[in-house]
Formats: structure tokens, sequence, C-alpha cells
């Protein structure tokens, strides 16, 4: 007798709903519909099926679990059982979907658009437009697909149900497979009159406009998501989304890290040796006022708290880190390259 453990891959204490899971997997892999031809597969198929019925029986399994033989020769005799362990396990829809589907619960594709934003934009939020091409709603049928006075019928390949059901011999008996009619999509009607304008699918080719709320404080390849701004459903299915894929473009004067903003400035030997007072630009426009401290090293950082970037996802703002650097002359008139010698002499320092 086979291992059913080892065919299914599962361990021996397995839960119910681990043996569950793993037979979904392997019959869709291993299903005749999804090898034709190929007589492994279909031994497999069945190798998997009649473990599936031992161990997802608990008398059976008990039984199995003692030593105790079992006869199966019945279970792949015709359809009846074969089909309710399937059925059991699938659903109506069988291993491969294809259950009814009205047109209406198709959803649209979704869009993704890029939408390119100075620092300032992300910082503090924006409003907006992007422009694309996508399918809308037909304005003529308002989507429906049908001519004006118009509706649908009945599809007379599935009867309404949405499904066409064929059965086919396997090496191990009769199988039945359940799939969408192709007919009417699933739908279980089609449309008698269609829409002139749009060939009776609700949808036409356009340019969509969306406005956009961009919040403080997103990141440069951060991806906002509009539910329902995508492309039109068919036949007033429901819409796709519209996935905005946002890229900040560098600021010239300040490098942004992550909440934080970071300026450099520049500021005179003498400056940073005896103090001075400058003003420092805001991202957000105008200035502020900065005292750098007498003895200040290059490289030094002062912290200007809530001058940042807003945060996204709390309140407040980021920080303004402003790095000061020694400006060296690198031209300098006689006067002044006299008052440096002087100032070298005074420190003991060898100058050329």
């Amino acid at each position: 007798m086979a291992d059913y453990y080892e065919v299914l891959g599962v361990d021996r204490d397995a839960s119910a709903d681990t043996i569950k899971k793993a037979f979904r997997k392997l019959a869709r892999a291993t299903h005749p519909d999804a090898n034709p031809g190929d007589q492994e597969a279909e031994a497999r198929f069945r190798d998997v099926a009649e473990a599936y019925e031992v161990l997802s029986d608990p008398d059976r399994r008990a039984r199995y679990d003692r030593g105790e033989s079992l006869d199966l020769g019945g279970f792949f005799q015709g359809t009846g059982s074969f089909d309710d362990l399937l059925r059991s396990v699938f659903g109506d829809s069988g291993l491969f979907g294809g259950g009814v589907r009205d047109v209406r619960d198709s959803r649209g594709r979704d869009i993704r658009v890029h939408l390119a934003l100075d620092l300032e934009e992300a910082a503090f939020g924006t409003t907006r437009t992007v422009r694309f091409r996508a399918a809308t709603a037909c304005e003529t049928c308002a989507g429906s697909g049908a001519r004006s006075g118009t509706g649908t019928r009945l599809c007379n390949v599935c009867a309404g149900t949405g499904q066409v059901r064929m059965a086919r011999r396997s090496a191990f008996g009769s199988l039945m497979t359940v799939t969408s009619c192709r007919a009417c999509r699933g739908a279980g009607a089609v449309i008698a009159h269609p829409c002139a304008s749009c060939a009776g699918g609700g949808m036409v080719e356009g340019e969509k406009q969306v406005s956009v709320e961009v919040p403080a404080g997103v990141g440069d390849e951060s991806t906002l998501r509009m539910v329902g701004e995508g492309e039109a459903g068919p036949r007033g299915g429901q819409p796709g989304d519209l996935y905005v894929q946002l890229a900040v473009h560098p600021h010239p004067s300040f490098t942004r890290q992550g909440d934080d903003l970071l300026y450099e400035l520049a500021v005179g030997i003498a400056a940073a040796a005896l103090g001075t007072e400058t003003d420092v630009p805001l991202l957000e426009g105008g200035s502020t006022r900065v005292k750098v401290s007498a003895g200040t090293q290059p490289g030094e950082v002062i912290r200007l708290r809530g001058k940042g970037v807003g945060r996204l996802r709390g309140r407040g703002r980021g920080d303004l880190f402003v790095r000061v650097g020694v400006d060296v002359p690198t031209r300098l008139n006689r006067s002044q390259k006299k008052i440096l010698r002087r100032y070298a002499e005074s420190r003991d320092e060898h100058v050329l």
C-alpha cells in the first residue's frame, strides 16, 4: 500500500486543513486537463486523489494508520464519487475556476502613471493633475454595452449558468470539467443589440484626467494608490485602480535625509574664528538667522528644529541641519597677504 502521507507531502500528524491544502496544490499540478497526453501525470493524479480520499476521512485515516487494508476499488468507477470529491474541495467552479461570474464583476485594468515633483511639493504636499490614456465608460450606453432601449438575453449556450460542463474519458474513468462559457464570458447573458459606439464592450478608448492629492512628506519612488481611478470595467464593471509613481527632483540647495534637510553653509576664515550671524534660506521660502559661534570648525553642524520636511505619517516636520564649511580664499591681494603673514607669525606658523 502506498504511503499516502508521502504522496501528499505532509507529516503523519498533519491537520485536515494542511492535507486539504496539499491536495489542492497537487491536484491542479497533475490534473489531466493541465497535462494533456501525459500518462504519468494521470497516474500521479490518481495517486494524489486516492491519498486524499483516505486521509480526508477520519475513519479511513485511522484505519490506514493502524495498517488495516482499505478497499477503494469503486472510487474511480464512474464520475459520481470522484466528482463529489473534487466539488467538496474546489466547489462548483472546478480545479481551474470558471464558475458563474457576472460581467459586472469584471474589474478594469489598473493604470500606472509617473509624476515628477519638486522637493518643496514632496515636503509640504500639493495637488497635481495627471492625464493618461485609458478605456473609459462609453457615454452613449452609459457603460452597459447595449444599444439604447435594449438589454440582454439569456445565453443559449450555457442556458444562463455561465458554465459549460464537459465529460472526458481518462485512464481512470470519466472526468467532468467545468469551464466558463465562452459565448457569454461567464455572464450567463449576452447583449442582443450591442451599442454602436463601443461594439458592446461598454468602454471606449479616451483620455482621463485625475486630480492627485500628494501628502506632505512623500519620498522619491514612493507610490500613491487611488482606488477606482484606473480603467473602467467592462459593461459597468468595477474600475481598476490608479497607481501614481512619484519622482522627486534634487534641490540645488538642500539635500533630503528622510524627514530632515541638510544645507551647506560656507563662511570665511575670520567669520569662523571670530563668530558671525548670517541668513540661511528655508525650503518653504524666506530665510532664518543663524549664529555661527567663534571657533567653529569645518564640518560642525547647527540644528534648526522643525525646519525640515513634513512627516508623512505623523505631525510636525523634521529638522534642518546647517553644516558649516570654511571658505579658504584662493586669491589674496598684497594687503591681505601681509595681514595673514603677520597673523601666522603671531601663531608661530610656517608659511611660504
